[in-house]
């Protein structure tokens, strides 16, 4: 049996003001909590200076870039602290991870960051502490990341090599495929719709031609034929019995590539990266097989735009989601690959990021991103990872 000992000089007994007693126990409870709400971190070393950073993380569930931009403290010691951050391995893939998958806001941490550090010229540099502890991020979201797509959301100019690598690490294969078959299109009905429209490829200079719908079970596929120039790409119009629209984009197989000038493996790092921030000025990319050469997009209805498109300055002036992702659209001579954004663009169009600001800015969507550059600052190359988009899609033909 446990015996409780009673002190006799408690103030139970020898109290003769229980209320104020009781207040001040209290004033007591609440100083502390508000202590442990609210902590302040006096004579700011490094480990004060983690102490407050870790508490926004893990109390506030504020992230790590935004933590860091609350401490209050001279530009010297913040930059001090930045670089310590960024000399520990997991802290700096911590707070890199923070920054990167919000690209529309780079410049903003950009700019909020040499703020705080006091460095005009930035940490952003070739060879520098950020550069290193960025290389290691990429390297670390290579060996982790658990499909292409989660890779691609990062940054879209990987080397095709790797991602044929991550592939095959991940699935035993270098027949990479990415994304997913719309249900509309059953895997069974798609491979002989591809067999189907193969037939009806054409290439060199194209002509407009009519194709007769592919009847499988008791399903109908009609079709319908965009002239696509010169390159090695047929682009067909693909309608379900429901009443869904689809375009496929397809290639020879010889002409597959991650890396080469117009292909569809090229032009599926692109899509894929803007489709997963929810880009209002690009076709949305459901599925790209590497192995057949061909990729599916959300048709976007076709509305003509009221400007020309053979200046840069106009183009870009449609697409300034682009410009917030970190691309640049470089070609002048493709004046069917956009169409007016417009609430019947496609269906889910107003769930795109920013649709309504891009609709009174009557802005435009283009279908197909041959020619653009990638450059964000928070995100130089790495060398084995990333490398330019080819020369030939840096520039107007």
């Amino acid at each position: 049996m446990q015996i409780h000992r009673i002190n006799l000089y408690t103030n139970n007994f020898y109290n003769t003001n229980p209320k104020k007693t009781e207040n001040r126990q209290n004033t007591t409870q609440i100083t502390e909590l508000s202590r442990m709400s609210c902590p302040i971190f006096k004579s700011k070393t490094i480990p004060k200076l983690y102490e407050e950073y870790n508490w926004y993380i893990n109390h506030d569930k504020v992230p790590a870039i935004k933590s860091f931009l609350k401490i209050k403290e001279t530009p010297e010691i913040m930059n001090k602290f930045f670089n310590e951050i960024l000399n520990t391995k997991d802290r700096s893939v911590e707070l890199i991870d923070s920054m990167i998958y919000e690209p529309r806001e780079a410049n903003t941490i950009i700019d909020a960051i040499q703020a705080k550090i006091g460095n005009d010229k930035g940490p952003f540099i070739f060879n520098s502490t950020y550069q290193n502890a960025y290389n290691n991020f990429i390297d670390n979201k290579f060996k982790n990341e658990k499909c292409i797509i989660s890779l691609l959301k990062i940054r879209p100019d990987w080397r095709g090599e790797k991602l044929v690598e991550k592939y095959k690490s991940l699935y035993g294969s270098e027949d990479v495929e990415i994304g997913n078959i719309p249900k509309e299109l059953p895997q069974e009905h798609l491979k002989q719709i591809v067999r189907y429209l193969k037939n009806e490829m054409q290439f060199g200079y194209k002509m407009d031609k009519k194709i007769a719908p592919l009847e499988i079970g008791y399903r109908k596929y009609e079709f319908a034929y965009f002239t696509e120039g010169r390159s090695d790409k047929n682009v067909f119009g693909i309608f379900t019995p429901e009443g869904k629209k689809f375009v496929l984009k397809m290639g020879t197989p010889e002409t597959r590539s991650f890396d080469a000038p117009f292909a569809l493996g090229t032009l599926a790092k692109i899509d894929f990266y803007l489709t997963t921030h929810r880009s209002r000025n690009s076709a949305p990319l459901c599925y790209y097989n590497h192995k057949d050469n061909f990729s599916i997009y959300k048709y976007i209805e076709h509305i003509p735009v009221n400007e020309a498109t053979n200046d840069l300055s106009t183009i870009s002036k449609h697409l300034n989601d682009f410009s917030a992702l970190g691309l640049h659209y470089n070609d002048t001579v493709g004046y069917k690959n956009f169409f007016k954004l417009d609430t019947n663009s496609m269906d889910g169009i107003t769930a795109t990021e920013g649709f309504q600001n891009g609709l009174s800015n009557n802005e435009w969507i283009s279908v197909d991103n041959d020619h653009v550059t990638y450059s964000n600052r928070l995100q130089q190359l790495v060398d084995g990872y990333n490398t330019p988009l080819p020369n030939a899609m840096q520039f107007c033909c």
